[in-house]
């Protein structure tokens, strides 16, 4: 079902270069990050405050742990099992569809993992993180026990730091500060790299295809094609977005936030 569904997202997005985005909505904001679930819930983090919303942008719940220190990164791939990570002092939260701690704090450093920088859901179970000491990733359980580890990849890496970091159906893909996309397949094994032309400031993931700004312009890249194509946003600037379904979600210089529907002219 998931390759009948990427196969005809691809005839969508290759097959016709005419593509628009039209607004659905705007709301003013204040936020420096936006997720979205596959549900179509919608999150805005400000400051160390994780806000929940509806797709229509109702208010649902909040969350906020401010001795933890400073909110890392963000990860709602599991709506159910949202990760919320704190690299200052390596921990890890898990939270609940209404944004209540599920677990107790997972301190890194009792795995053995140290100075980890970012983590991402893993749909084995568990999280991805990268280990920068040993040039790999490897996939730990709520246990705190590395189930997975993959390859060591330094030499795709060099001295490069990897920013972020997420997992799709069949792949994990890591985002370099030098411009370099990492392609790793389930099991953490290296697959494929490209450098990316310009500056990126945000990657989302949907299904198999891999979503990046260069320069402020969304490029749709698909791992088994090896093939990418611009997505129009109506000449606004995507420096931070996501993808979800058909929507495309803009925020705008932290103040506003755009959905959009992606629609496709034959």
């Amino acid at each position: 079902m998931n390759k009948i569904f990427v196969v005809l997202v691809l005839s969508l997005l290759f097959g016709f270069a005419e593509a628009q985005d039209f607004v659905l909505w705007s709301k003013d904001v204040d936020a420096s990050v936006v997720e979205v679930d596959r549900l179509g819930n919608i999150y805005l983090v400000r400051n160390n405050t994780v806000a929940k919303y509806d797709a229509e942008m109702n208010f649902i719940c909040a969350y906020d742990n401010y001795p933890a220190g400073s909110m890392s990164s963000l990860d709602v791939s599991n709506p159910f099992k949202v990760i919320v990570f704190y690299s200052e002092f390596n921990k890890l939260i898990y939270l609940d569809s209404k944004l209540a701690e599920l677990l107790s704090p997972l301190m890194l450093d009792d795995a053995g993992l140290y100075n980890i920088k970012v983590v991402c859901s893993s749909s084995f179970g568990g999280f991805w993180v990268f280990d920068g000491q040993n040039s790999c990733v490897r996939r730990v359980t709520t246990n705190l026990e590395v189930s997975q580890q993959g390859t060591n990849i330094y030499d795709r890496l060099g001295d490069a730091d990897v920013v972020a970091m997420r997992e799709s159906i069949n792949y994990l893909f890591l985002l370099t500060d030098d411009g370099k996309v990492l392609i790793l397949d389930k099991f953490g094994n290296f697959y494929r790299a490209f450098e990316i032309d310009g500056e990126c400031s945000d990657i989302c993931i949907e299904n198999d295809i891999l979503y990046y700004s260069s320069n402020g312009v969304i490029i749709a890249y698909d791992v088994a094609e090896d093939k990418s194509v611009p997505i129009p946003t109506n000449g606004q600037k995507a420096d931070k977005f996501r993808i979800r379904h058909d929507l495309l979600y803009l925020l705008v210089d932290n103040k506003k936030l755009e959905c959009c529907k992606i629609q496709i002219e034959k």
